[in-house]
């Protein structure tokens, strides 16, 4: 049973949420990033919603941290949901708060 999975949905108007279910971690960080990468365009919002995520290493965040670079960079908007709390222990122990932007719900991390 594969521990990891990773959807994308366009919402339309350069709006895409991308779903991730499992462990971002050393093993499946890389299939993340290659589904994130295509989508940071200029003038794009990518949500990725994480409360699906069960655990995060180094790795992941590694990723989630190179894709809010790169939408910083871009032109573009990369904004997490809400981690489950073990996850966002990790964002908050590695003090990521002033690199990447989260939001509650998917619809508030669309709309801005």
């Amino acid at each position: 049973m594969d521990r990891f999975g990773v959807s994308v949905g366009d919402s339309g108007q350069g709006r895409y949420v991308v779903t991730v279910r499992g462990e971002l971690d050393l093993a499946t960080a890389d299939r993340l990033w290659a589904e994130l990468e295509p989508l940071l365009a200029p003038e794009t919002v990518v949500v990725l919603d994480g409360t699906e995520i069960s655990f995060l290493d180094s790795s992941g965040l590694r990723v989630l941290l190179q894709a809010g670079n790169r939408a910083t960079s871009g032109g573009a908007a990369f904004r997490l949901v809400a981690p489950q709390q073990a996850v966002q222990r990790v964002l908050d122990l590695a003090g990521t708060g002033d690199h990447l932007q989260t939001r509650d719900t998917v619809d508030e991390a669309l709309a801005g």
